[in-house]
């Protein structure tokens, strides 16, 4: 890769944009259709890379369930929920596939995935990334639901915590509570991400109440802001927070558990940041799509300053080790690799050890 190409594939700059809008809750194919709507109306106005929050193919779960669950409300809630995931491998992908090609744009959109085996039918709480060309980057599931979301979602097994490389640079991202992960981030930040996709169901604060989840009105509470600031920072990338909207008037009027819902915090509040941290778009409530421009010259400034993976890096003090699973649902296998090190660098790490670098290499791979 030439260096002019290095940083956003040799773009001077791309727009991004954030689709913050409601899905058509509990309704796959409808759902699908607006998204393809929203895709073809990002582009029209530039957009090369195309955001949706997590979870929005289709909805997130804002109900309340435990066992003192009304029966008969909670079965029809999740029969249908059931029936509105995604499977990847399906029709309603390739019409989101097609809509990305024709659009030009990539796009991540947050999704119920079901498990595609089939004698398992675990839901996962997963990003879905499309190219430009209308191909499939690949999916990656959240490694932990957070709180009560356990009671929804399986947990990811960490495979498919991959970046991706596009037409207009490198892609990754993370879902809500794993921007809190430091690992996940540094792993992240480890493969080069230029843009960072960071999805919520809305803005919320936790400590303010009544609620436990309040909407966070003066952007100044919700931890996802600081969380995307701080790995605009550390990754030199640009981070794309995107945060949910829903109002009462997109729940279904025959939705079972409606009196256990909590929506009042997903008032969106998406917002795009600089790899300095500073917003080129602001927290930005309602049904809109935020955009914004990225210039590649924002992270060669950065980089200059802060290159976390390079001179600012003590690889020879510091390492992290990714330990991938064997078996995924499509049958492939990853094993424990160590982040990729400069020869140089290994070499350093192999001498003062009195060590091949094949013996570190070796050693990784057993970890």
């Amino acid at each position: 890769m030439k260096p002019s190409q290095k940083v956003l594939n040799g773009h001077p700059a791309v727009k991004v944009a954030i689709v913050q809008a409601a899905p058509v809750f509990f309704d796959r194919e409808a759902t699908i259709d607006k998204a393809c709507a929203k895709i073809a109306e990002a582009a029209a106005q530039g957009a090369q890379i195309i955001v949706f929050s997590e979870a929005w193919v289709s909805g997130y779960p804002y109900w309340g369930e435990g066992w003192e669950s009304r029966v008969g409300d909670w079965m029809d809630v999740r029969g249908r929920f059931y029936d509105s995931t995604l499977l990847i491998e399906s029709e309603d992908t390739a019409r989101l596939c097609a809509a990305a090609e024709k659009a030009n744009a990539v796009v991540a959109i947050g999704c119920n995935e079901m498990d595609p085996r089939a004698a398992v039918h675990t839901i996962y709480n997963t990003l879905l990334f499309i190219d430009n060309h209308g191909q499939v980057l690949g999916r990656r599931r959240k490694l932990m639901p957070t709180f009560v979301e356990r009671a929804v979602w399986g947990c990811g097994d960490g495979s498919d915590l991959d970046v991706y490389e596009t037409d207009y640079g490198r892609i990754g991202g993370l879902i809500c509570g794993e921007n809190l992960m430091t690992l996940a981030r540094a792993h992240m930040i480890a493969q080069g991400e230029d843009f960072h996709v960071a999805v919520f169901p809305g803005a919320f604060a936790l400590h303010t109440g009544p609620k436990l989840e309040e909407f966070d009105a003066t952007a100044e509470s919700f931890w996802g802001y600081s969380s995307c600031r701080a790995h605009a920072f550390e990754a030199g990338a640009f981070v794309l927070g995107s945060c949910g909207y829903i109002t009462e008037a997109d729940i279904p009027s025959d939705f079972a558990l409606r009196d256990t819902l909590n929506i009042d915090y997903a008032q969106g509040g998406s917002a795009v940041y600089a790899p300095i941290g500073i917003p080129l778009a602001p927290p930005t409530p309602g049904d809109t799509i935020v955009y914004a421009v990225c210039p590649a010259q924002f992270v060669k400034i950065a980089k200059a300053v802060v290159d976390t993976m390079g001179h600012y890096a003590r690889p020879d003090v510091f390492s992290l080790v990714h330990h991938g699973r064997a078996g995924t649902a499509e049958g492939g296998s990853r094993g424990v690799a160590m982040e990729s090190l400069p020869s140089g660098e290994l070499l350093r790490i192999a001498d003062r050890h009195e060590v091949t670098t094949a013996m570190l290499e070796q050693a990784a791979s057993r970890a």
